[in-house]
């Protein structure tokens, strides 16, 4: 590479990284401001805030807005060197627009895969660490004890209710398995509770009564106790939506396969956890694109004006990004078109701007 590449890659990563070490000393103030009482009254040793919680909240935190910053750091170093005429001169001097993007996509690719290789691999590991923290002494805190009404499906007809589920016990109450058939029900059993055996791997249901119908005619019973391999374990119970985000890609994929397997079809919010790893990342390339393309002309006060479009570029980016994942969610929106909408819509952006841009 030449000179002039390594001059303008050494100021994209320090530009950005600097921008990341401002952001995340923020966000660590603004954190221990919220948690702090959640720390003294759960008597958090100041090891384990250090080393299990923030050492972890930092790249959690970074990587969620590693583009935008990105998008920024490259709207900042790159209007400066447009103010002081050095990108006229590089033009001038013989150097064309499109290869003047070639240090910036250098930089920007290689900090695409750092960022997809560690959201894919290393942070859900570093999230276990700091989930686990703040179930024992922060926000998550008895989050996993105190939830009611569990809802599962289990096959294509086959659903199964707990009103609530004691971890200390493994033992749920209220227990209800129906199967249902073109909106009528044909089974139902009914328990006052059940409990995880753990040599057998199953269910020991008590005071248990079904109903099944045949044809015209029902079919009943009640009994004592009985014992009942569900393909449900008191690891279910325990799962919290956020434990996504523990799972490598490579877990995460095969549970979504689990669950279509079991006929589950409420995966969609995996499914998009799963898309984001990817397409997040991605997003830096056509952020560092349109930085790079819209700061390439020198206006008057074209640094401030530069910064407050770069802004509000960031803030649509994230608000279409929302949009998109609630529709995914919510509504029959694919999650992997809905995750790189923002992508796509950026991109045409992207290459209107690179055409307009001065040559």
């Amino acid at each position: 590479m030449k000179t002039l590449d390594w001059y303008i890659i050494k100021k994209f990563l320090v530009t950005f990284f600097f921008a990341i070490f401002l952001l995340s000393a923020i966000a660590i103030v603004i954190d221990i401001t919220e948690k702090i009482d959640d720390f003294i009254s759960n008597h958090a040793p100041l090891k384990a805030i250090i080393v299990d919680y923030y050492l972890n909240f930092i790249p959690w935190i970074g990587l969620m807005l590693a583009p935008i910053f990105v998008f920024i750091s490259v709207v900042y170093f790159t209007s400066r060197l447009t103010s002081n005429t050095e990108i006229i001169c590089m033009l001038n001097g013989g150097v064309s627009f499109y290869r003047l993007l070639y240090p910036y996509m250098f930089t920007a690719m290689l900090l695409t895969i750092l960022f997809a290789y560690y959201n894919h691999v290393i942070l859900p590991k570093n999230n276990k660490v700091k989930i686990k923290f703040e179930e024992q002494y922060a926000s998550k805190k008895d989050q996993r004890s105190s939830k009611i009404n569990y809802h599962f499906q289990i096959g294509r007809d086959t659903f199964i209710y707990t009103q609530s589920y004691d971890l200390n016990t493994n033992t749920g109450f209220k227990f209800t398995l129906e199967e249902i058939r073109n909106d009528v029900q044909t089974f139902k059993l009914s328990a006052d509770n059940m409990q995880w055996d753990t040599l057998r791997k199953g269910w020991k249901l008590t005071n248990w009564t079904f109903r099944k119908s045949i044809g015209k005619y029902d079919s009943i019973g009640k009994g004592v106790d009985t014992f009942m391999v569900l393909p449900v374990t008191k690891m279910e119970y325990a799962r919290q939506d956020y434990d996504m985000e523990t799972m490598t890609t490579k877990e995460l994929k095969q549970f979504i396969v689990d669950q279509i397997r079991k006929g589950n079809e409420n995966i969609k919010i995996f499914e998009v956890e799963r898309y984001r790893r990817t397409a997040i990342p991605f997003s830096t390339i056509i952020l560092t694109l349109i930085a790079v393309a819209m700061t390439t002309k020198k206006v008057r006060n074209g640094m401030g004006l530069y910064i407050v479009a770069g802004m509000l570029l960031s803030g649509a980016y994230i608000i279409i990004q929302q949009f998109s994942t609630v529709f995914a969610i919510k509504g029959n929106l694919s999650p992997l078109i809905a995750v790189w909408i923002p992508n796509f819509l950026f991109g045409i952006i992207a290459i209107l701007l690179l055409l307009r841009a001065p040559k």
